[in-house]
């Protein structure tokens, strides 16, 4: 069932389909043990507040400590050889510049801070605001000293490029912290706030980025670490478990409880492994911190391959009519949202170094993620979603197909015809695509009505069938009452009838005395 905010409860648990006879399971509370609610409450709370305390701590001391005004910008790769990749919050005349590679800070080289970053006795200076840092950059091929004034946190320059995303983590939060309010005792409801309190904490440490006091300093790197290698997998377990419960409870986990635990345990070997293999295959500390941002975003991809298959194994289920309404909002906010976010920001920044769009590009693109979450919870009926991601998923996977056989037929035709004669492929190669457009179109729309949209394929074909029994069928009382069977299975009124209208004077139907309307009811 849906949720309104004026409903007694979240969801029916168990609300059987009229039609199908299936049992469709919302944000419902099941029958379990009281036990279990009361160590689930202590586990979201404490999980919860570790993870937003953290958070605070790392937000704390960049607030209380000094600041250069850069950071390590998130999402690019910062960890270059004998140096780490810095870009100002704030440009100051004679300071640091977009791109420069820090070295050294005031003579002791960057491989030397790394080093301290894993010996606990190593020294770590106490800079204070106010005390001049000298700074040795690689800026165009040139090694150059930088004298770096030490300062308060530049806010303004944080917010100016990442407001955006700090909007969307706080939506996030907002829906889960409100569902979470109003059901306290329901498993989902517990589980999504969990997911976006933890996902607020561990990606405001990710956009504030690593200073270069938080390697000399240590304290500031190892809680930007722990937020990425531990928070940040829960949260991504608990968008997973929240799929597992909304709109119904899977039946994967019907008599596994021990699937739970794993999914948010198994995170950490793979971590631990994929350190271990990066530890043996780089020379130094500093080249082995490098690739930790690609383990990390490896596993997130999975829990993305496995939430992406538990929504489409809960989209091709018998499901009520609201939870199917439910589950499309979240599907097409996934579509389009992760699609923008796997194409424009993880694969860029992972296989070229950085990503195609900017931090506040990247917050508006997901933002779509939590605002149809809430509208799936809170208000599930206020727009024609079906049509919506129909033609998300027909023109997305169309333009992928006519792209990439754009990009074959220039190439083939190039190399037929000669460089000297591209402009001729490439005029060919449009003329071709136009022309497969519309049997595309009809053919990529059969593929997806087939797949994720039965109701119209079976409509569809039950309306063809119906056409070549017509043919044949002579009996007035059978063709009628098979026209309000077919009309009734494909459109679904609430009553259906029909009314015969009389045979006209003079016809060679029946005679007027005859003729009456006649009314069925189906």
């Amino acid at each position: 069932m849906g949720l309104h905010p004026r409903q007694p409860s979240v969801a029916a648990a168990g609300t059987a389909d009229a039609a199908t006879g299936a049992t469709s399971t919302g944000l419902g509370h099941d029958a379990h043990d009281l036990r279990w609610d009361r160590r689930w409450m202590v586990l979201v709370l404490a999980v919860s507040g570790l993870a937003v305390a953290l958070s605070v701590a790392f937000v704390w001391l960049h607030v209380a400590g000094p600041s250069d005004g850069a950071r390590m910008q998130p999402g690019r790769r910062t960890w270059a050889h004998g140096g780490v990749v810095v870009s100002p919050l704030v440009t100051r005349p004679g300071g640091l510049a977009s791109g420069d590679v820090v070295v050294a800070v005031d003579g002791r080289p960057m491989r030397a801070w790394e080093q301290g970053l894993v010996a606990p006795h190593a020294p770590h200076p106490r800079w204070q605001v106010g005390q001049t840092v000298t700074y040795s950059v690689q800026r165009h091929g040139r090694l150059l000293d930088v004298p770096v004034r030490l300062g308060s946190y530049p806010w303004r320059g944080l917010v100016q490029q990442g407001w955006s995303m700090l909007l969307y983590f706080l939506v996030f939060a907002l829906v889960g912290t409100y569902v979470f309010i109003r059901r306290p005792a329901d498993r989902a409801a517990k589980v999504l706030f969990v997911s976006t309190s933890t996902l607020l904490a561990a990606n405001v440490v990710w956009s504030f980025g690593l200073q270069v006091t938080d390697i000399t300093g240590g304290v500031g790197f190892w809680l930007s670490t722990t937020m990425a290698l531990v928070v940040n997998p829960i949260c991504w377990a608990g968008f997973l478990h929240f799929v597992l419960l909304f709109p119904r409870v899977h039946p994967v986990l019907a008599g596994r409880r021990w699937i739970i635990p794993s999914l948010y345990l198994v995170a950490f070997p793979c971590s631990l492994v994929s350190l271990a293999v990066f530890r043996a295959m780089t020379p130094g500390t500093l080249d082995w911190l490098e690739p930790w941002g690609l383990g990390s975003n490896t596993v997130i991809l999975g829990y993305m391959a496995l939430i992406v298959l538990v929504l489409w194994s809960n989209l091709r289920a018998p499901l009520g009519a609201v939870a199917h309404q439910q589950l499309r909002w979240i599907v097409f906010a996934g579509l389009v949202s992760g699609a923008g976010d796997l194409m424009l920001w993880i694969l860029p920044a992972s296989v070229l170094g950085h990503p195609l769009i900017s931090l506040n590009v990247l917050g508006l693109v997901l933002l779509p993620i939590p605002l149809a979450l809430a509208v799936a919870i809170l208000r599930y009926r206020v727009f024609d979603i079906d049509v919506l991601i129909n033609r998300a998923m027909v023109y997305g996977t169309l333009t992928a197909i006519l792209g990439l056989g754009y990009a074959g037929v220039v190439l083939a035709a190039g190399q037929l015809l000669g460089s000297d004669r591209s402009n001729l492929a490439v005029a060919g190669a449009t003329l071709v695509m136009a022309a497969a457009f519309q049997p595309a179109r009809r053919h990529v729309q059969a593929t997806v009505d087939r797949r994720f949209n039965r109701r119209r394929y079976d409509a569809a074909k039950t309306i063809a069938a119906f056409s070549v029994r017509l043919r044949d069928e002579i009996d007035l009382d059978t063709l009628s009452a098979e026209l309000l069977a077919v009309v009734d299975q494909t459109m679904e009124p609430t009553q259906v009838s029909l009314w015969l209208r009389p045979s006209a004077p003079g016809s060679s139907g029946t005679r007027r005395s005859e003729a009456r309307p006649t009314t069925w009811t189906y």
